[in-house]
């Protein structure tokens, strides 16, 4: 599984330590699943066809890229990750872009690597020949 190191500009403040390395892994399907299930939400919505309140779980798409960030990260400093919601909220909005941007990064090397393979395999004959007889 690909990592990257993001140095942080600002850091973590724990206590009296300001942790600035931070190292960032690709997310797996399990915490991308996960994320989606941190990120749904009970809420009461009217119903179009009938007037009546129905509960209906939503989600947030900007939630669950922030739940599957927080389990990317391996760790900052000597924490080890997945950090909780809350530290990666103490993060510095700047420190916040960094960790964004390289786990889009992240993202789009594993996309291209995928990408690859499937190219690579694409016109492959399965079987045991295309024999013309």
């Amino acid at each position: 599984m690909a990592q990257v190191e993001v140095p942080l500009t600002h850091g973590l403040k724990i206590g009296n330590d300001t942790l600035k390395d931070a190292v960032l892994r690709e997310p797996s399907a399990g915490d991308i699943i996960e994320a989606q299930e941190e990120a749904e939400k009970l809420v009461y919505a009217v119903e179009t066809d009938g007037g009546r309140i129905v509960p209906t779980l939503v989600s947030s798409p900007t939630m669950v890229g922030v739940h599957v960030l927080r389990r990317q990260i391996v760790k900052i400093g000597n924490l080890s990750g997945p950090i909780e919601l809350g530290m990666l909220k103490q993060l510095h909005p700047e420190d916040f872009a960094l960790l964004q941007a390289k786990a889009d990064e992240l993202d789009a090397a594993m996309s291209a690597e995928i990408a690859s393979r499937e190219v690579a395999q694409r016109g492959r004959d399965d079987g045991g020949g295309s024999g013309a007889g």
